[in-house]
């Protein structure tokens, strides 16, 4: 590109020669002429130029130099936590793979709370999707239409629950240290009966919290990468309300949880990461990205 720029600002093309050729001009004269015109039959692919864009509650960074359509990773961050900074957390690794990021700043309610939980889901998914609508106009760049999802703690349930309200959305996921899950089954078996479980526990009531249906099918084809500390099984840090549907704590939960997609037809996997507690390592940021990669 640098030879290609370097040349163009030497030659300038003049006016048609009216025979289907253009004569070449130099700043101090002719030096070329009847030079043949030969229509391109490529389309190079466009390039992004990069840069931080922020609209609204969503911080968005933009790699230089990736290709269109570009491949877009929704960041989800935890209690406490802000967009930039889970942005910034894994944006080597996103800008090594040419990815586009979108991490929201969530101020997030009671996550203990089931009706909090569905509330802040049917107010901040819609806000998504409207963002990523219109994602190609705030950046300058055609994207391709599925996400990745990326999450953690309670950023983890955010895109587990987003992936079963608009699984069409969405191309893969990884989420770590969830605390809380949200299944893809209507009821549990708990010995000889069932339970029901609605949202946010299941997907029995979908349709009455998002007003569409729930799209097994669809959210069968997401590969999951579940990861949770091996430390981070204190059965106090979690509400109970779950336990019916998932075990009492995030390690038990983790693995049920990917029991279950199995169980569905996901694909999955899950990693019990030794030594690690409620936080994020870089070998975990980097196993994600790299799971991520090959559904992108």
């Amino acid at each position: 590109m640098v030879a290609c720029t370097a040349f163009i600002s030497i030659l300038l093309a003049g006016p048609p020669n009216g025979d289907g050729t253009v004569r070449l001009v130099q700043a101090q004269g002719v030096i070329a002429d009847n030079v043949p015109v030969v229509p391109s039959t490529a389309t190079p692919a466009r390039m992004s130029l990069g840069g931080d864009f922020q609209s609204e509650e969503f911080m968005i960074h933009v790699p230089p130099g990736a290709s269109e359509p570009l491949t877009v990773l929704v960041a989800l961050h935890g209690m406490g936590g802000n967009g930039d900074d889970i942005s910034r957390s894994i944006r080597s690794r996103t800008d090594a793979q040419g990815w586009v990021v979108v991490a929201p700043t969530l101020n997030y309610g009671n996550w203990t709370d089931p009706s909090v939980v569905t509330q802040e889901a049917t107010a901040h998914y819609p806000r998504l999707n409207a963002l990523l609508d219109r994602l190609p106009t705030v950046i300058g760049s055609a994207v391709k239409p599925k996400v990745l999802l990326y999450g953690f703690s309670r950023g983890s349930q955010a895109a587990n629950r987003y992936a079963l309200a608009f699984p069409e959305r969405v191309a893969g996921a990884a989420l770590i240290s969830g605390g809380t899950y949200t299944i893809p089954y209507t009821s549990v078996r708990n010995g000889e009966s069932s339970t029901t479980a609605p949202f946010p526990y299941g997907v029995a009531n979908l349709e009455q919290v998002f007003g569409r249906p729930f799209d097994a099918d669809a959210f069968r084809s997401i590969p999951f990468w579940i990861a949770v500390g091996s430390t981070d099984n204190d059965p106090n840090d979690v509400p109970h309300q779950w336990d019916p549907y998932i075990g009492r704590q995030r390690v038990e939960r983790a693995q049920q949880f990917a029991n279950l997609l199995q169980q569905d037809g996901c694909q999955v996997e899950v990693h019990v990461v030794n030594g690690m507690g409620h936080n994020e390592t870089d070998a975990v940021r980097a196993g994600a990205i790299e799971f991520l990669a090959r559904f992108s």
